[in-house]
């Protein structure tokens, strides 16, 4: 289609999605920057998880990791949400050249990415909590060991599709 109908086309999507803000972040346990761009809200929405430490702090509870499933299930949301943050180096299954595969992280690094791309922790590391509007919930240092099982979208979803499917 032409511009000159003025409707949308694909790659103006993608523009606009390239155009996000892009920060630089240095790693804990890597001790080198990266440069990582935050998810839009709705990625959550559409992957059907949010990260269990939000979560958990949603819910005034916590969550862990008591099965091999749980670990399967922690891993499928975790790694597309690696994916979509990382910029440079790219993150993918199939490293090529100039690209990482998620297992080549640190536990600590992927916990901080995690955190960070929620919005819990700032690029140098500090925690958002005080910022939040959260009663008495207690907040977890950047380098904590935070993993956890994601939580699962509300009742009447399969945690799989969005609603546009």
């Amino acid at each position: 289609m032409t511009r000159e109908n003025h409707i949308a086309t694909a790659e103006d999507f993608r523009q606009a999605c390239a155009a996000l803000p892009v920060e630089r972040v240095v790693l804990p346990a890597l001790g080198k920057a990266v440069l990582l761009r935050r998810p839009q809200p709705l990625w959550f929405l559409f992957h059907g998880q949010l990260p269990a430490s939000l979560a958990a702090r949603l819910q005034g509870s916590t969550t862990g990791i008591s099965s091999p499933e749980d670990l399967k299930a922690l891993a499928d949301w975790m790694v597309p949400l690696l994916a979509e943050v990382f910029v440079q180096p790219r993150l993918s299954l199939h490293p090529g050249p100039d690209e990482i595969a998620p297992e080549w992280l640190d536990v600590r690094d992927a916990n901080f990415i995690i955190r960070w791309a929620v919005g819990e922790i700032t690029s140098d590391g500090r925690d958002l909590a005080p910022f939040r509007r959260e009663s008495g919930a207690a907040s977890a240092s950047s380098d904590s060991p935070d993993l956890g099982m994601p939580a699962q979208r509300d009742a009447g979803s399969d945690g799989k599709h969005g609603p546009a499917d």
